[in-house]
């Protein structure tokens, strides 16, 4: 059956310490001895006692007595209670309870690792018995899963005393202990209670997992490193646990929490659960069964005979049957008493040959280990020194560069002034052809004008002299005709009417010859057609006026041309002959040079357009929210690792951006300049292994290859994505070919075929 293993005493054993005999030996370790013994009564209890050759040490026996003093101190059902003790007997001893219970490293070695409601409930009862330590003084200084016992009741922490009443001694480093000491513990450091909360979550640990929370190769020296570091290995921690756990086990004592706080946070957790301090409710089957096999082993030692065999004089009567030793387990017989190879002089010379050889060994690796740290403090001096000298260069080679940037900067503006300069030369030198072309076809049209006014006033002059020779060959025949026709004769009548109508008939001829000389004498056709030939001159004063015009002089003079040409009489123009003369002349003289218009000037931007040219490479990409990454184009060199986007054309003309290739790992870029000009690059993605970008790749594979993202980044741009690494870039494979992304066995990767499909990117989860 299971239970505690009790070896039978040895001849160097005693049989009595103080008023209990002595049953067998529990355990055994370089500084004391343990054993089973019962009182005058049924009563069990474990009697602690130091092993030394020949006489106690007085500094042994100090420390016992100081252990002594510090355990009788503490009374709690959740600790070992000192029963009686003698630090100034011949050979010191303590007795406690004994608790027939296994301890936390057997049930985890022979029953397996428990589920996180158990290892709360252990914790809340660890944590209870650390709070009643602490709280009158005592730091355990080895909480270990060898030191908690299990009963059904709750879990017991022991040995605090012995070889504990100080900080741990190099004596007893071993794998065992060092793996569940904390940092400061292992560099020698004072202990606290926080180191205590340190072991307990490296307890913990091990309930949960079955290993304790380090990488562990065998090796003392290398473990005591690790633990010195903090460098721990918390794999297969239940995430449930990892918020009870975890903060246990931080390097810095000042962030772990107290043992007050771990009890406070245990409750809580079990807060609605069945309240039973029963470990029925919360251990495994295989655990309580075990512990099970203890108290029965317990309550048959307290009620029969010891458990070394029978006493004197035959075996036990009305008792129950006593429980098997390991002893008896492998033999039919009783055993003999052993013969001692080893003296107890000569076995504790060995333990103390061992315990110098291994603070021989701390002390060379306390000595390895100052100096790696002086090697290592030189080292990231040195480290520093070029970083800064490092830091001077490139504040050096930035300086340069600015200067540089500055030089090309201000050669670019220059040379753009002078292109300015050119261009309005340009405009000014054209428009002055063009007023001079404007000038000399308003002077051609004033003269075919002219001509066409001095044809029409030759034609006005001849039909004028036609029109006179009529009316004066009318005139004359008139007269004629009137000189030679025969008076009529007179009428008789008396003297009075005779006198009268002949008077009158005279009167009126008189007065018709008058009237005949006065029109010959005045001529007023001739001042008809003067104003006529004054109406075409001012015909060509207006048009010379309108000729400020440019784009309307050849249709107002084709108007004017027509009207002065068809009629027959300038009509009331006649007074503005010598003042149109005047005024071309005028007009002329006054005309005011016409004047450059200003050209928009560009901003940073637009010139950081301006400048780049087809087959640049730029410092920018898609920041995955479909902006540009900077606010103007960087160029960089094509060869660069932060060379990004490859601009594969450059337009200036209106909608360029629809004649941009498209496609995976293809864009645009437009800038609507101050200038009033729209620049336009045609962008394509430069690949390279390493650069991380975001995809969704659950479902349906999609990516914007022209996105570009941290790879190390805690959160993507949309919902749904993960951060794929670019593993490769190679040539499109030929048509038929059998060919597949390199990976390593198990790994799983993505590809997108580019460049229009010339190319293929690889990539895997970053």
């Amino acid at each position: 059956m299971a239970g505690a293993r009790i070896e039978a005493l040895g001849g160097d054993d005693p049989v009595t310490l103080g008023p209990y005999r002595l049953l067998g030996r529990l355990a055994s370790g370089g500084m004391g001895r343990i054993y089973l013994a019962r009182s005058g009564g049924r009563d069990l209890v474990a009697v602690k006692t130091l092993l030394a050759e020949g006489r106690v040490s007085d500094t042994d026996r100090r420390r016992f007595a100081r252990e002594v003093a510090l355990a009788q101190r503490v009374d709690s059902a959740y600790t070992a209670r000192v029963r009686d003790a003698d630090p100034d007997a011949e050979r010191p001893w303590m007795a406690i309870d004994y608790i027939a219970a296994p301890p936390l490293s057997e049930l985890v070695r022979s029953c397996g690792v428990l589920p996180a409601s158990a290892v709360r409930w252990i914790a809340a009862g660890t944590a209870q018995a650390l709070v009643t330590l602490h709280g009158v003084g005592i730091v355990h200084r080895d909480v270990k899963p060898q030191n908690v016992l299990l009963p059904l009741d709750g879990p017991r922490v022991i040995d605090f005393g012995i070889s504990h009443a100080s900080d741990l001694t190099l004596t007893g480093l071993t794998l065992g202990t060092i793996a569940f000491t904390s940092p400061e513990q292992a560099r020698g450091e004072e202990s606290t209670a926080a180191s205590d909360v340190y072991s307990l979550g490296a307890t913990l640990f091990l309930l949960a997992t079955g290993r304790a929370p380090y990488r562990a190769d065998g090796d003392t020296l290398r473990l005591l490193a690790r633990v010195q570091r903090g460098e721990l290995d918390l794999t297969g921690l239940p995430k449930e646990l990892v918020a009870t756990v975890r903060p246990c086990l931080a390097v810095q004592p000042r962030h772990r929490p107290t043992p007050a706080e771990l009890l406070a946070r245990f409750r809580e957790q079990q807060a609605g659960l069945p309240m039973t301090t029963s470990g029925t409710r919360w251990l495994p089957p295989r655990w309580t069964a075990l512990i099970d096999a203890y108290a029965h082993q317990g309550r048959e030692w307290a009620g029969g005979p010891p458990p070394g065999g029978p006493p004197p004089g035959g075996p036990s009567r009305g008792g129950p049957p006593q429980a098997p030793t390991v002893t008896q387990r492998t033999r039919a017989v009783p055993q003999p008493p052993p013969t001692l190879v080893y003296s107890p002089e000569r076995q504790a010379r060995a333990d103390r040959d061992r315990t110098r050889r291994e603070m021989a060994a701390l002390a060379q690796l306390a000595e390895r280990q100052r100096a790696e740290r002086e090697q290592s403090e030189r080292e990231e001096a040195q480290r520093a020194a070029r970083r800064q000298a490092e830091a001077a260069r490139q504040a050096e080679r930035a300086r340069a560069e600015a200067d540089r940037r500055e030089a090309a900067r201000l050669e670019a503006e220059r040379a753009a002034r002078e292109r300015a300069e050119r261009e309005r030369a340009e405009r000014e030198r054209a428009e002055r052809e063009r007023a001079a072309r404007q000038r000399a076809e308003r002077e051609r049209a004033e003269r075919e004008r002219a001509e066409r006014e001095r044809a029409a006033r030759q034609r006005a002059d001849r039909e004028r002299a036609a029109r006179q020779r009529a009316e004066r060959d009318r005139a004359g025949r008139g007269a004629r005709a009137r000189a030679g026709s025969p008076v009529p004769a007179p009428v008789p009548a008396g003297p009075g009417t005779r006198s009268s109508s002949s008077g009158g008939t005279a009167l009126g001829w008189l007065l018709a010859l008058v009237a005949v000389a006065g029109l010959l004498t005045w001529q007023p056709w001739e001042k008809t057609g003067g104003g006529a030939a004054s109406g075409g001159r001012t015909s060509g004063s207006v048009t010379s006026g309108s000729g400020l015009d440019t784009h309307t002089d050849d249709s107002a003079s084709a108007d004017t041309d027509t009207g002065t040409g068809t009629s027959s009489s300038g009509g009331g123009s006649a007074d503005s002959d010598s003042d149109s003369d005047s005024d071309d002349t005028v007009t002329e003289d006054r005309t005011p040079a016409p004047k450059p218009t200003p050209k928009p000037t560009m901003d940073a931007t637009d010139r950081a357009f301006a400048a780049v040219r087809a087959g640049d490479c730029l410092n920018v990409y898609n920041d995955g929210y479909d902006n540009m990454s900077a606010s103007r184009p960087i160029r960089v060199k094509c060869s660069a690792s932060n060379a990004y986007m490859h601009v594969s054309r450059v337009s200036t003309r209106a909608g360029a951006s629809s004649s941009c290739t498209t496609g995976a790992g293809y864009t645009w870029w437009s800038r609507s300049g101050d200038d009033g000009i729209t620049r336009t690059l045609c962008l394509d993605r430069v690949y390279r292994a390493g650069q991380c970008f975001p995809a969704k790749v659950n479902g349906e594979t999609n990516a914007d290859l022209t996105v570009v993202w941290r790879c190390n980044a805690s959160k993507v741009p949309k919902a749904g994505q993960s951060i794929l690494r670019i593993t490769g870039f190679y040539r499109a494979p030929k048509q038929g070919q059998n060919w597949t992304c390199p990976a390593g066995p198990g790994e799983r990767f993505w590809y997108w075929q580019v460049n229009q499909g010339r190319s293929i990117i690889c990539a895997s989860a970053a």
